[in-house]
């Protein structure tokens, strides 16, 4: 695997993550409008909504089409996101406001990761094409390609759980033993 097949798999990654979290924008607007008033832009539900359909309709752009304007975009939304994330972090908010429903505080995480995918997405305005023509260059049989985009969606995955259940995991791990067990409860899906 080169430099670039791994650029590109995060790159794809962050794609898919877009897609996600516009999508869970649309349908649950509330924590991402809190966030947003918190931090000084409209709370409102339709900014909220607007803003999670000019995620979504990103996320696809890049996937489908790719090239060095999507991929801009998309690393100029990384940074804001970094900002919005610190922004809240400062002010101790208790939502990221990131993926709907799935809520965690803000963390360190969100801003590095954040961060983290604007340089992926910045060096991958430089290599051009979008993360569907890579995976048919990379893998050149359909099982290899099949493998390869469960690859990114597992890696995705990942970091929607970086990005939502470790900060709440940390924040339970640092308040103590009962919120602790609370939160196992929670992960488990016993809670009633």
């Amino acid at each position: 695997m080169t430099f670039l097949d791994l650029t590109m798999a995060f790159y794809a990654a962050g794609s898919l993550l877009l897609v996600f979290a516009g999508v869970a924008k649309l349908a649950f607007p509330r924590p991402a409008a809190d966030l947003m008033g918190a931090v000084g832009f409209p709370a409102r539900v339709w900014f909220a909504r607007a803003a999670g359909c000019a995620e979504l309709v990103l996320g696809v752009a890049v996937l489908a089409a790719g090239g060095p304007g999507p991929a801009l975009a998309a690393a100029g939304v990384y940074s804001l996101f970094a900002l919005v994330a610190l922004l809240a972090l400062n002010r101790g908010l208790s939502s990221c406001g990131c993926f709907g429903q799935l809520d965690s505080p803000p963390s360190g995480i969100h801003v590095v990761g954040n961060l983290f995918f604007a340089a992926v997405c910045a060096l991958a305005a430089g290599a051009g094409g979008s993360p569907l023509v890579w995976v048919g260059n990379a893998a050149d049989q359909p099982v290899g390609r099949v493998a390869l985009v469960l690859a990114v969606c597992v890696l995705a995955g990942m970091v929607l759980v970086s990005f939502t259940a470790v900060p709440e995991w940390l924040q339970a791990r640092s308040a103590g033993g009962r919120n602790l067990e609370t939160f196992r409860i929670e992960a488990a899906g016993l809670r009633r």
